[in-house]
């Protein structure tokens, strides 16, 4: 599809209706009224080897299982019954035994993307370690077995790539592989394959030494045409044994011509983003599954042939192509600063959760310093001579070092006060940045820290809701770095929606920026072949490239950041309530073995009690036992069984229950959907049984808080009495005869307004969010300006509906349109589309 490119509309006649109609509100903007300024640093880019971002994806190799690694054990477990099993051990969250583990077949993932066909001859294949490895850090190789062979026969070896192999017509590819063989003495021919048609459209034929030795072969390959499901072969055609490893296709143009380097039109769409910054590698794979399995940077360095690569909590092998080196070459690429994110000595803990103790924490210490060096280190220093050896000698933009990743608790604030008080004396100029966000029972165990990283992925209405959450933050003791937001529940893979909801949370980072100094959206990359994540901003595959509504938010308030905000008479507009939904009742849990018993509801003082048989049961594992007691018995996510034949907004359900085993508390639903994956629940125990707070229920998880959350735990073996009164506009909870929680239906402003001023350009800009389904016309006043011109520019994203979102089909369905707009003054009404996210920028002097 053709690229609808941005355009300046001379005339502006298709806002002329604008004077006429009524405004809807008055927004005064007063220019003499300066506001925080706005950080050059707000919006950066957060890179994490998930959804194949990497390999893949913004990596440029073209052969997947190129070392034929990909069933090599996750580091840290062991093979158990198809299963990579961690080791038995506390985790850090709570202190009980997660017993991690991940179905694993050996086999399959052997031979993952390779396959063997064969013409008049035998053949044997396997995937083993050779008596003399290429390299001790991938020591695995594929071994063929070539017998009786006829004239006219071969064997091939072929890979499919990520979902095959793309090439360009007249494109360069560099072809790197090797061979060890006593015996074979033939030739093997290097071919790009076109399954379509069944041409070979790039081929090259070596020569095979048999000498007994490990040999590299190098070619350069052009591509006669192009493709993008084509397949790679190494073709051989006589009798003998080899082993082959390391094949390597690359193309020769990747971004800024970077050897081992980027996919051109991937990292186009991120330098289009202008990022202020790069936070690399995680995310959840800094953790690791295990602690043994986290990101080692070291091991991302060098030839990366010599590169052990590693499985990612996320379900596949990473080679690290893109490892340490490449990512600093990337953020000065694109002139921005480097983030670095440091284990902090303890794994994921949702999954295996193992951690060191305080006295071991020396050598994650010397880690973080090793690659603090490497990136800005002295060229005599020996991390820096390192980086200086891999032909760069002066220092990478490194500015920010992240230690942990999402970790919490008193064993976290204990390991990074640690870390800190060491790392900010040696590097007093580097930013470090906390990862407990803002559990003030935590962050208060916190000595010292110079940002906190807090993570939202919630649903549409949390975002319109969250535009003031950073209004009466406490200043003064940190900044923050909301370093993953998306909004990801409830819109499907995501929409229009979603990208409204998100630039009003945008909106009120950027008025409150010097709170909230840095943002980056999360997942940034999603090959569309397999994604990990629903929601992410950029989506490829081997042909193309595309950007979300969500992709072009981001892209508009980096392009229009001003220097600071402007007074504004109003941030939001009038306050829309949405009703508690009609629906049934359940019960349930999360991660935790729970009974249930003497359940009774009541409605119009009509009281009635619930038989166990009533229910039916959606997830996890239910029994009836004796006394009317149902017992969930499952470990397992969001379970739950609910009321058959009921449908309410008002109501009263009282019953008993006890905790038997595991990580949380409980779980009380409302206004469920008969079929059970949508509505409210009450989470009492959350967060590791440490809050109850009111969830979105949305396609059959939790889909984010609403409101507040207030402290509370869920004793095991203790029977707890509990109520919860439902209405339209409210609902209560009551544990043991107290007000636990109470929440109102959800209420947010459709319209958001923001304002600031661009001192290099002159001009005022102001954003305004319209998430309602009809126009809206606002009347500006603009105060304290001497001089403001007639003529600016108009940006606006809109949609026909909230439920749009552009496709591989449609790329540019939702797409930025710029116009020339000539009614500009100290006094205009302007006409904003349904379901738009509008820049206006005025030319204004004061």
């Amino acid at each position: 599809m053709k690229r609808v490119s941005f355009c300046l509309a001379a005339s502006a006649l298709l806002w002329s209706a604008c004077s006429t109609m009524v405004p809807q509100d008055e927004i005064v903007i007063n220019l003499q009224d300066k506001g925080a300024e706005v950080a050059s640093s707000m919006y950066g880019i957060f890179f994490e080897e998930i959804n194949h971002a990497g390999d893949g994806g913004l990596y440029a190799e073209l052969i997947q299982n190129r070392g034929f690694e990909e069933h090599e054990l996750p580091s840290g477990t062991m093979l158990r019954e198809h299963k990579a099993c961690a080791p038995t051990s506390p985790s850090y969250y709570g202190g009980h035994e997660n017993n991690w583990y991940a179905h694993w077949d050996e086999e399959a993932l052997k031979f993952k993307a390779w396959s063997v066909v064969s013409e008049k001859c035998d053949v044997t294949k396997d995937v083993i370690t050779p008596s003399e490895p290429l390299h001790k850090n991938t020591p695995n190789a594929f071994k063929l077995g070539i017998s009786n062979i006829e004239t006219g026969g071969k064997v091939e070896l072929i890979n499919s790539g990520y979902w095959g192999i793309a090439v360009k017509e007249n494109e360069k590819y560099d072809l790197r592989f090797y061979l060890f063989s006593r015996d074979y003495k033939g030739t093997v021919t290097a071919n790009i394959y076109d399954t379509a048609s069944g041409e070979v459209v790039a081929s090259h034929t070596f020569e095979v030494n048999h000498s007994g030795k490990w040999v590299e072969y190098k070619a350069e390959l052009i591509a006669g045409k192009t493709i993008n499901k084509g397949e790679f072969r190494l073709e051989f055609t006589a009798n003998g044994n080899l082993f082959v490893d390391y094949v390597s296709l690359f193309p020769r143009e990747t971004f800024k011509n970077r050897p081992n380097g980027l996919r051109k039109d991937i990292a186009e769409f991120l330098a289009g983003m202008k990022p202020a910054f790069m936070r690399w590698p995680g995310g959840c794979i800094v953790e690791g599954a295990t602690l043994e399995n986290r990101v080692k940077w070291k091991e991302t360095l060098g030839d990366p042939m010599t590169r052990r690569g590693e499985w990612v909590l996320w379900g596949y092998r990473s080679s690290w192509g893109m490892g340490y080196h490449e990512f600093l070459q990337f953020c000065e690429d694109l002139n921005m600063d480097a983030m670095f994110v440091a284990n902090a000595g303890m794994s994921c803990s949702i999954r295996n959760g193992d951690y060191v103790s305080e006295a071991e924490l020396e050598p994650f210490l010397q880690d973080i310093r090793d690659a603090i060096e490497y990136a800005i280190g002295n060229v005599k220093s020996e991390w820096g001579a390192r980086r200086a050896a891999a032909g760069h000698p002066e220092p990478f933009p490194l500015k920010y070092v992240e230690i942990g990743n999402e970790n919490s608790t008193d064993i976290y604030a204990r390991h990074f006060n640690y870390l800190y008080s060491h790392l900010k004396k040696e590097y007093p100029d580097l930013t470090f940045i906390n990862t407990m966000s803002w559990k003030e029972r935590e962050i208060e165990m916190v000595e010292q820290t110079d940002m906190v990283d807090p993570h939202w992925y919630e649903n549409p209405g949390f975002f319109f809701a969250a535009n003031g959450l950073f209004d009466d933050k406490q200043r003064g003791k940190y900044t923050t770095y909301v370093g993953e937001y998306a909004c990801n529940n409830g819109v499907g893979k995501g929409n229009m929606e979603a990208a409204l909801s998100e630039a009003a949370f945008i909106m009120g980072m950027e008025r409150n920026s010097d709170f909230v100094t840095m943002t980056s959206y999360a997942p940034l990359l999603c090959n569309d072949h397999q994604p990990n994540w629903k929601c992410n901003l950029i989506w490829f595959n081997n042909e193309q490239v595309v950007g979300r509504a969500s992709y072009y938010v981001q892209k508009m308030f980096a392009d229009h950041a001003p220097d600071y905000n402007l007074g504004i008479s109003k941030s939001v507009g009038e306050l829309q309530t949405k009703l508690i939904k009609t629906g049934t009742f359940g019960i349930g849990s999360w991660d935790t073995k729970v009974d249930f018993k003497d359940i009774k509801v009541t409605q119009h003082g009509e009281v009635r009690a619930i038989d166990p048989s009533q229910f039916e049961h959606k997830q996890g594992e239910w029994n009836v036992l004796p006394d009317g007691v149902i017992s969930q018995t499952a470990i397992q996510a969001a379970t739950r069984t609910l009321l058959k034949d009921f449908s309410s907004d008002e109501y009263t359900l009282e019953l008993k229950v006890l905790k038997n085993e595991g990580r949380e508390g409980f779980f009380i639903y409302y206004g469920m959907t008969e079929d059970g994956m949508n509505g409210y629940v009450f989470n009492v125990g959350l967060w590791g049984n440490t809050n109850v707070g009111v969830e979105c229920f949305m396609d059959g998880s939790t889909a984010g808080i609403l409101g507040t959350t207030k402290p509370i735990s869920v004793q095991t073996g203790q029977w707890y009495d509990v109520k919860v009164e439902v209405t339209p506009l409210k609902a209560t909870l009551y544990v043991d005869g107290k007000v636990a929680l109470e929440t109102l239906a959800e209420t947010y402003p459709l319209h958001f307004f923001a304002s600031g001023y661009d001192e290099t350009a002159g001009e005022v800009i102001v954003k305004v969010v319209n998430a309602n389904s009809k126009p809206y016309v606002a009347e500006f006043k603009l105060d304290g300006a001497a001089v403001i011109e007639n003529t600016g520019k108009v940006i606006s994203l809109k949609a026909n509906s909230l439920g749009e979102e552009n496709s591989f089909d449609e790329p540019y369905k939702i797409y930025p349109e710029v116009i020339s707009y000539d009614k500009f003054g100290k006094n205009f009404n302007y006409e904003f589309s349904p379901f738009s996210y509008t820049v206006l920028r005025i030319k204004a002097r004061y």
